[in-house]
């Protein structure tokens, strides 16, 4: 689980302007439900405010579950919900789901493959997401 893993550049430094701004922050992932949620823990201590994994009540992504499950968790609403990620799966999951993507290009996929499958936005850096959360 922990082999090569870390947060990538700015990450720790977006959460916790993401977190002094009051935003809601959670991890949707499709790996199984205690990893991600020991991951998260590990990593991000406080900052995020929910982490889920796969269970057998909740999909793996593309299945918009996880994100329903993340809204109905934080008392939150669709209007209100981006997904960040980094792959085609997070792409079609926001899309499943009703909600706006951005996509990061420093992760799994390469610009391209996200920019073919249709992500809202795609940004290079970490600071650009609090730019785009502004807008």
């Amino acid at each position: 689980m922990q082999n090569k893993t870390r947060p990538y550049d700015g990450i720790m430094e977006l959460l916790a302007e993401l977190k002094n701004n009051n935003y809601k922050t959670a991890i949707v992932s499709n790996k199984f439900d205690a990893a991600v949620k020991g991951l998260s823990s590990k990593y991000f201590s406080n900052l995020i405010d929910l982490a889920i994994g796969e269970t057998a009540e909740i999909r793996r992504k593309p299945a918009p579950d996880s994100i329903y499950k993340v809204i109905t968790e934080l008392n939150s609403d669709l209007s209100k919900t981006v997904l960040v990620g980094d792959s085609e799966t997070d792409i079609l999951t926001a899309k499943n789901a009703g909600i706006s993507c951005i996509a990061v290009s420093w992760g799994f996929r390469s610009r391209e493959i996200l920019e073919a499958n249709g992500s809202d936005y795609i940004i290079d850096t970490a600071q650009e997401l609090l730019a785009l959360l502004k807008e």
